[in-house]
């Protein structure tokens, strides 16, 4: 498949974040298929805590998380643009980043984004605490992982199809629940920043999906709100939208290229 016809409204150099207790193998081929279909050239760089770097301990705060990522970014040519894009906790980490170093992020996709301006029952929906805790509490990684993906997606065959991959990477790079806690304390306390911080950004983008379970759609609105930046909605997807649908993603950005 050739490349869509994107205007250069959107960078070709991109960060990818992922998002609570993840990292970059649970993106699937949704990375590769932005490099098909769009162009772009993708870097992954795992939260401190998780994935390749899973022996470290994680920040409590978000500045934190966003100035290890910062440091650890290999940085191409400063003339090149850079984008981010942040899925849950990862939307956080961007936001943050951004904030810290306004003259190097050129454009920022959100997806199922929140902030601690919002409110907590919109923050983490009341009826997700209870399964995020049952998950840690399993005794399988099996278990663990079927637990969290019955949480954050909503299609039955795309948890089928992602539960022995995403069990292997847990076998592969060991999780240390005391970094999923600090990990929710740093979200607990990040407010967004300030749209004067935001002002750098030259093309942005919100997405949420209605159907999400874990985080409410209206953290997203709130943010697109504060800062201007187009909004738009999946009418049934859950937390985990580019496991769910990543065609519709790969459309929106197309669409506001």
């Amino acid at each position: 498949m050739q490349p869509a016809s994107a205007p250069s409204a959107w960078p070709t150099h991109w960060v990818f974040l992922r998002g609570l207790s993840r990292e970059q193998r649970h993106w699937g081929n949704f990375p590769e298929r932005c490099t098909t279909e769009l162009g772009w050239q993708i870097t992954h760089l795992d939260l401190p805590g998780f994935g390749d770097q899973h022996r470290r301990l994680s920040p409590r705060t978000m500045s934190a998380i966003a100035a290890d990522l910062a440091a650890r970014m290999p940085w191409p040519d400063p003339e090149i643009p850079i984008g981010i894009l942040g899925l849950s906790l990862g939307a956080m980490a961007a936001l943050k980043w951004v904030d810290l170093q306004p003259q190097r992020i050129a454009a920022l996709v959100l997806i199922n984004g929140s902030a601690a301006d919002c409110p907590l029952h919109w923050r983490l929906q009341p009826g997700a605490l209870p399964p995020m805790l049952s998950a840690l509490g399993r005794r399988s990684i099996k278990q663990q992982e079927r637990a969290i993906l019955n949480l954050v997606s909503n299609r039955p065959s795309a948890i089928e199809a992602a539960l022995s991959d995403w069990v292997q990477i847990r076998q592969q790079a060991r999780l240390q629940k005391r970094n999923v806690f600090r990990q929710l304390l740093a979200a607990s306390t990040a407010r967004s920043p300030s749209a004067a911080a935001m002002a750098g950004i030259g093309k942005a983008l919100v997405l949420s999906s209605r159907g999400d379970r874990m985080v409410s759609w209206r953290c997203s609105e709130k943010l697109a709100s504060e800062y201007q930046w187009p909004l738009t909605l999946h009418p049934d997807a859950g937390h985990d939208l580019p496991l769910d649908d990543p065609e519709w993603i790969i459309r929106q950005l197309v669409a506001q290229a």
